[in-house]
């Protein structure tokens, strides 16, 4: 019973304290009462719709590149001589300095000649002993010819006399050898430069001694022109052909950098394919006055053989998806359409696209991260592809092998 009071007279405080409240408050009205309340009198806030992104948009468009194939060329002179001893002795002068120039007909080493200039005066003096056989030899014969003929003389004593004539023309003959051979010994005794180049270093040295046919004296190659030669695939050697039908082919060559540095002609072509590797030779000439390119040297080098065309667009524009490269397209609607491509070679800041797009399709350059398929975009022009075909990609993978 107790308690039944107390709740009563608690509610009575309670009614009693909020009627004081709202009459404290203005009297306000039910609907000023539900709207002040945190959870009821709430209404939801309006959702502003975004702006559509804008993007850079690039036309793609047919333009014409070079035709070009990238190798890996080997320098090679166009003389190149390694010079041995012809004839055995010792060096007696080196009148040239190893690693330097040398001209044409330059002596570069001296063997000792005396050893030959006295074997030369003693075939001169067998031919001479030879020489005055023969004259007897020959003075018997004419004597007893006549005689043989009226019998006073036999047939084997007239035979024998010419069998001795005959034997003493091989003996002058045989001294006529022995003195060319001395002669061309103290010939090959000077070694002279066999054309214009530059001489290797070398190790020997006044007062060595040389063996004929196996001490190597020297080399001698040819710098300026000098050669670059390559392995082309059959392709390549076909496309080649035919662009020097109608004109010289051009060969550049690169730095480390992928930067032309110096430019060449292709003047030669092998008569054959190698069997093991199916590929031809093939030569170009270049200028080489400052000797920067050396022989056995290996060098990039692309070789144009005409223009094509081929559809272009931004490299930037190139996104990737696993293994399968991307490009995105903003179409007529606005909306942005995912476009899987296949890329050719670069050219300067563009790529070529092989397959994927059409020419005039609007290729997004931008807020790649960002782009989905069906995105509104609005799409801001930047113009059609410039392509700089001066600078064009010279990282691309090597289609040869060291020629």
């Amino acid at each position: 019973m107790q308690t039944a009071v107390k709740v009563g007279v608690g509610a009575g405080l309670f009614a009693l304290a909020s009627s004081a409240g709202w009459v404290a408050a203005g009297r306000p009205s039910p609907e000023q009462v539900v709207a002040a309340l945190p959870v009821i009198g709430a209404k939801p806030a309006v959702q502003l719709e975004e702006p559509p992104l804008e993007v850079r948009v690039v036309s793609a468009r047919k333009v014409p590149v070079p035709i070009s194939f990238t190798y890996t060329g080997t320098i090679i002179s166009q003389q190149d001589a390694t010079l041995q001893a012809r004839v055995t002795g010792n060096v007696m002068e080196r009148p040239f300095e190893p690693g330097g120039h040398v001209k044409k007909g330059q002596m570069l080493f001296r063997i000792d000649p005396r050893p030959f200039e006295v074997a030369l005066q003693t075939a001169k003096s067998q031919q001479a002993q030879a020489q005055a056989q023969l004259t007897f030899a020959q003075a018997e014969v004419d004597r007893t010819e006549p005689l043989a003929d009226k019998g006073y003389a036999t047939e084997q004593r007239f035979q024998q006399l010419q069998s001795n004539r005959t034997s003493a023309v091989a003996q002058v003959q045989g001294a006529e050898a022995a003195i060319a051979r001395q002669n061309l010994n103290l010939d090959y005794a000077i070694v002279n430069a066999p054309f214009d180049g530059r001489a290797s270093l070398s190790t020997i040295n006044p007062g060595d001694l040389v063996i004929e046919n196996q001490t190597q004296l020297v080399s001698v190659v040819q710098l300026d022109p000098i050669d670059i030669q390559m392995a082309l695939s059959a392709e390549d050697s076909e496309a080649i052909r035919a662009a020097m039908k109608a004109g010289s082919v051009t060969v550049e060559v690169l730095d480390p950098t992928g930067k032309p540095v110096r430019e060449a002609k292709i003047y030669q072509l092998d008569n054959r394919f190698d069997p093991r590797t199916a590929r031809r030779l093939v030569r170009a000439l270049m200028p080489n006055a400052d000797e920067r390119f050396l022989p056995g040297q290996f060098v990039r080098a692309s070789i144009r053989t005409g223009t094509k065309d081929r559809l272009l667009v931004p490299t930037i524009a190139l996104d990737a998806q696993l293994a399968q490269q991307i490009v995105y397209v903003v179409d007529a609607t606005g909306k942005v359409q995912q476009k899987p491509v296949t890329a050719g070679d670069s050219f300067g800041e563009n790529t070529a696209i092989l397959d994927g797009l059409s020419e005039g399709d609007k290729v997004v350059v931008d807020h790649l991260q960002e782009m989905r398929q069906g995105l509104d975009v609005l799409a801001r022009p930047m113009g059609d592809v410039t392509p700089d075909l001066e600078s064009e990609d010279r990282a691309a993978p090597a289609l040869g092998e060291p020629g």
